[in-house]
């Protein structure tokens, strides 16, 4: 099989990081590329680090496979539409610059509960950009909608540890067509990355939490 390369968005993330990690450990990948804001302390014989201004970025890089782990919160962003521009802007530009380029996978974090419709700001955005990345016509599209991401986050997100409590509690009642909301780790939603990576060459691919390795 020809070794494959890989571009990670949101690799300083907290699932972007555990991908990072499983991607450089994984011997069908000679190269992995990583678009950040500045430095990460990491060494590695196939890890190329690009430092990137995200606003001015309009060129590609090497990779069969592209991952995307970005993503923030409104609070952090400080508006709706710089919340928009990391979740939606940036993603649908790299992944149109890299199709062009040549990359066959686009795998992507969105959320459960995306829909373009929604009233939801939130929903409404995630939809959206699932919207746009399919109309772009990648070879293979992987869109993982996990529920609550659990993992020890840089930043406090209050709200958000609040939600994964309860999801924690309810969790075995989460049965049927509810298993979706399960709360997911970021551990297991990056392996499930890698999977999918591995496993599908074709279509589009939707991923939800209890689809993932491990929904604990």
């Amino acid at each position: 099989m020809q070794p494959k390369t890989a571009l990670i968005l949101g690799a300083s993330g907290l699932t972007g990081q555990h991908l990072l990690d499983l991607l450089l450990n994984d011997p069908l990948y000679a190269q992995i590329t990583i678009y950040v804001r500045k430095p990460v302390h990491i060494s590695h014989p196939k890890l190329v680090q690009q430092i990137v201004d995200f606003e001015q970025l309009d060129s590609s890089v090497d990779a069969t496979d592209v991952f995307c782990c970005l993503g923030t919160t409104i609070k952090k962003a400080g508006s709706q539409d710089a919340f928009k521009q990391v979740d939606l802007i940036y993603p649908q530009k790299i992944a149109a610059l890299q199709l062009a380029a040549g990359s066959q996978k686009f795998l992507v974090i969105s959320a459960v509960g995306a829909d373009a419709n929604s009233s939801i700001f939130y929903s409404r955005t995630k939809g959206q950009l699932e919207v746009s990345l399919t109309a772009l016509g990648y070879p293979c599209l992987c869109i993982f909608r996990p529920s609550f991401i659990m993992g020890d986050r840089a930043e406090r997100r209050v709200g958000e540890k609040i939600g994964i409590f309860i999801a924690q509690l309810i969790s075995p009642l989460l049965i049927g067509p509810l298993k979706k909301y399960k709360p997911v780790s970021a551990l297991a939603l990056a392996k499930s990355m890698q999977d999918a990576a591995h496993q599908f060459s074709n279509g589009i691919h939707v991923i939800t939490s209890d689809q993932s390795k491990s929904s604990e």
